[in-house]
C-alpha cells in the first residue's frame, strides 16, 4: 500500500480544486534493470453512494455531489478529436458550471478525454456498450464483451473523474452480463458504484427531447431522482449556419435543415420549436432573423430545464451537451465551438448559488447547490415595463444553507404592466451581488411580439485587449445610454482584419440585457494561436442594437 500524509484532494468543478499528482511506476528486474515504466497523473478522492428509497445519491470527500451536465455520444463524427479538442470541449463544460459528463454507451474511449475531465474537475458517468434494447441486439459473445469490459476498466481506473458505471442505456443488461459486471467491478475498480439501467430504477430518464414552455419543466420534470436525459433543439448562429449549408438552403426550412437534425417529427419534434418561435415573434421570412431570434428560445429553454431541478437537486444530464457534427439540436455549443445562447442559459442556471423565478408557483427562490452556508442575504425582484420603467420592487432577507432551496416571496404584479415586461432578480450580501437573473415575460405566456416596437439603440462600448502568456484577455464595458432597453446583446470576438470569428472563446457572460442607464463588464479569454496572427476585435449585436 502507498501511504500519503495529508494529500491535496481532487474535487469536482465548483466543490474545490481538482488537484492532480504525478505518479511514476517502474518494474525492475532482479538484475536491477528497469523492464517497464509508466507515468501518469491521478487524483485522490473518496467516493460514497447510497440507494435508500430507490434513489441514487453520491458523495465525494464527504460532500454530497450533484451531477449536472450532459450526454456525449461520439466526440466527433470522424473521430478526429485529440488533446486540444477534448480540452476545449471539457473546458466549456466547466465554464457552464457543469459537474458531470455521461459517456453515453461508452462512445468516447480516448485517454485525452478522461485526462481533460481530470484537469477540469468534470466527473464521468461511464456507460458500457449496450444500447437501448430497441436500438441494438444483445452481445453475441458474452465472454468477449466481459474481456473488453475488464480491459477498459483497467485502462481508465486511475482517473479520479470516474464517478460510476452503468450497464445499459434505457434497459437492463442480460442477467449473465449484469451479474458478471457486478462481480468483477469491485475487484478491479473498488469503491466505484455500478447501476444496471440509465433510465429506471435508482435514476430516471426519458426526456423530453423537444422544446417545451419553461413552466412544463417545473411542473413535470422537477425530478426526485437524477435524470439522465432531457433536451431540446438548439439553433446555431448565422455564422455557423453559413458553414453548415449553402445559401440556397437557408430558407425556407426544408431538406437541408432535416439533414442537420432539425426534423419536424421524431424525438426532437422541431415543429414545437417553430410553434414557440411563431408565438414569440410572429412570422419571420428569412434565416438570418430566425436564427438570431431563436437564441431567445435557446436561452429560456435550457435555463428552465436546470432551474426546475433546484427543487430536489438530484441532478440532470442534458441530451446532449456536445455535438458530434454540425447540428441544430441537442447541444450547448455547436460543432465549430461557438457557444449559443443555450450555453449561457445553462451557465446561469447552474451557478453554485443562484436566484431564480419559479413559473409554476410564480415565486422567487434561491438555490444553493454547493456554495456553502450564507446568512443575511437579500433577494430582490424588480418588475419593469417594456420601456424599462420600474413598476414594482420587492425584497426579502434570507439565509441560504448549502444544498438547499429557499423560498423567498411570490410576485405581486401591478395592474399597469405592459403587454411584455421584464423581471430582474438580484441576490446580495451587503453591497456585493452574488447572483442575478433576468426574464422577459408576456401577459400572454410566450408572446414577445410587442418588443418589435422598441427603438434601435446604440450601446457605448469600451474594450481593452491584453496579450499575456500565449493568451488574449479582453475586458469590455458595455453601457446603455438611452431611455430604452437593449435586448439580447451578443458579444463576438473576431480577427481584426478579416472579421472572421475567433473560436473557441471563454465569455464571462453573453446574450445580455441592459436597462436604460445600466452597464456591464464582460471578460473574454482566448488563445493567441487561435487568432492566426491577427489582433482580436469585438463586435456587438442584438435584438434592437443599432450596430
Amino acid at each position: 500500500a502507498l501511504l500519503l500524509k495529508n494529500p491535496k484532494l481532487w474535487w469536482p468543478n465548483g466543490y474545490g480544486a481538482p488537484h492532480l499528482h504525478d505518479v511514476k511506476i517502474e518494474f525492475i528486474t532482479s538484475a536491477g534493470v528497469v523492464s517497464d515504466t509508466k507515468s501518469f497523473k491521478t487524483g485522490i478522492r473518496e467516493m460514497a453512494y447510497a440507494e435508500e428509497n430507490g434513489i441514487l445519491r453520491i458523495w465525494i470527500n464527504g460532500r454530497r455531489f450533484i451531477g449536472r451536465g450532459g450526454n456525449w455520444g461520439f466526440p466527433e463524427s470522424t473521430l478526429r478529436y485529440r488533446s486540444r479538442e477534448y480540452d476545449i470541449a471539457v473546458r466549456y463544460h466547466k465554464d457552464m458550471n457543469f459537474t458531470m459528463i455521461r459517456n453515453w454507451v461508452g462512445q468516447t474511449g480516448d485517454e485525452e478525454f478522461f485526462e481533460a475531465c481530470d484537469r477540469h474537475g468534470i466527473m464521468v458517468w461511464q456507460d458500457f456498450w449496450l444500447a437501448n434494447p430497441v436500438d441494438g441486439p444483445n452481445p453475441f459473445d458474452n465472454d468477449l464483451f466481459m474481456s473488453n469490459a475488464r480491459d477498459f476498466v483497467l485502462k481508465i481506473r486511475n482517473h479520479p473523474s470516474i464517478a460510476l458505471y452503468c450497464g445499459r442505456n434505457e434497459g437492463d443488461p442480460p442477467d449473465v452480463l449484469d451479474n458478471a459486471i457486478r462481480e468483477v467491478l469491485p475487484r478491479i475498480h473498488p469503491g466505484i458504484h455500478y447501476i444496471s439501467n440509465s433510465a429506471w430504477g435508482v435514476v430516471s430518464g426519458g426526456g423530453p427531447y423537444r422544446a417545451m414552455p419553461p413552466e412544463y419543466y417545473f411542473k413535470e420534470r422537477a425530478t426526485e431522482k437524477m435524470h439522465s436525459e432531457m433536451g431540446m433543439p438548439n439553433i446555431v448562429t448565422r455564422e455557423s449556419l453559413n458553414l453548415m449549408m449553402p445559401d440556397s438552403s437557408f430558407w425556407p426550412q426544408e431538406r437541408m435543415w432535416g439533414i442537420h437534425d432539425f426534423c419536424l417529427g421524431g424525438a426532437m419534434r422541431a415543429s414545437s420549436y417553430n410553434e414557440m418561435m411563431d408565438k414569440a415573434f410572429g412570422a419571420i421570412d428569412n434565416a438570418r432573423d430566425w436564427v438570431s431570434l431563436a437564441q431567445w428560445i435557446n436561452y429560456q429553454g435550457y435555463r428552465a430545464m436546470f432551474e426546475a431541478q433546484g427543487k430536489n437537486r438530484m441532478g440532470l444530464l442534458l441530451w446532449m451537451s456536445h455535438p458530434a457534427w454540425p447540428s441544430m439540436v441537442w447541444q450547448t455549443y455547436d460543432y465549430y465551438f461557438e457557444p449559443t445562447a443555450a450555453y449561457f442559459g445553462c451557465k446561469k442556471a447552474n451557478e453554485p448559488l443562484h436566484i431564480q423565478w419559479n413559473p409554476l408557483t410564480d415565486s422567487v427562490e434561491v438555490i444553493n447547490y454547493h456554495a456553502g452556508d450564507y446568512i443575511n442575504l437579500t433577494a430582490s425582484a424588480e418588475l419593469l415595463n417594456m420601456d424599462g420603467s420600474l413598476q414594482r420592487d420587492d425584497d426579502e432577507t434570507l439565509d441560504s444553507p448549502g444544498d438547499s432551496r429557499t423560498l423567498c416571496f411570490k410576485l405581486k404584479r401591478p395592474k399597469k404592466l405592459s403587454e411584455v415586461y421584464s423581471l430582474r432578480l438580484k441576490l446580495k450580501s451587503k453591497d456585493s451581488v452574488l447572483s442575478e437573473n433576468f426574464y422577459w415575460l408576456g401577459k400572454e405566456e410566450g408572446n414577445f411580439q410587442a418588443l418589435h416596437q422598441l427603438p434601435k439603440v446604440k450601446p457605448e462600448i469600451k474594450t481593452e485587449a491584453v496579450p499575456k502568456n500565449g493568451q488574449w484577455f479582453l475586458t469590455v464595458e458595455i453601457s446603455n445610454p438611452s431611455a430604452s432597453p437593449l435586448l439580447m446583446l451578443r458579444l463576438k470576438v473576431v480577427r481584426e482584419n478579416s472579421g472572421d470569428r475567433i473560436l473557441p472563446v471563454i465569455y464571462s457572460d453573453n446574450y445580455i440585457n441592459l436597462m436604460p442607464g445600466e452597464k456591464r463588464i464582460i471578460k473574454m479569454e482566448l488563445k493567441n494561436a487561435d487568432t492566426r496572427g491577427e489582433k482580436p476585435a469585438l463586435i456587438v449585436e442584438g435584438f434592437n442594437c443599432a450596430y
